[in-house]
């Protein structure tokens, strides 16, 4: 018997749990409707910022610090790398350059301007992966 899977926003609302449990809010605070903002404490005791979007109108997106996601990008987790030097240019030829990320991270020093992954959380099972291996010893 097959389980149903979650809507997106059941998908979300477990997400926020599970990272409500695991890190703490960032100084920058959360942002209304739009963005999570934490910071988990790594193994090696080192603070990682973490993004969660949790607007009704996009997917569940996590971003963290490229540095930090360098054995999660390997895992079946779909994702997107967001190099600091891609940082605002013109979608198009004559445009004024833009942020070119979510303005939620703007507000959060430590990953504003950073080299950034952006990981499409489809599954709970995919955050509890990422959060395991990032609290892990060898993070």
């Amino acid at each position: 018997m097959m389980v149903p899977s979650m809507t997106r926003s059941e998908l979300k609302a477990a997400c926020l749990a599970l990272l409500d449990r695991a890190a703490v809010e960032h100084p920058a605070g959360h942002q209304g409707k739009m963005a999570a903002r934490y910071v988990l404490r790594a193994g090696s005791n080192e603070r990682i910022g973490l993004m969660f979007e949790k607007s009704e109108k996009t997917k569940a997106y996590l971003w963290i610090e490229r540095r930090f996601a360098h054995g999660l990008v390997s895992r079946d987790i779909d994702h997107r790398c967001y190099p600091a030097n891609e940082l605002y240019k013109a979608a198009k030829e004559g445009e004024k350059p833009a942020y070119g990320r979510h303005a939620g991270l703007k507000a959060m020093r430590d990953l504003a301007n950073a080299d950034l992954v952006r990981f499409e959380i489809v599954r709970l099972e995919q955050l509890k992966t990422i959060l395991s291996i990032l609290a892990s010893p060898s993070a």
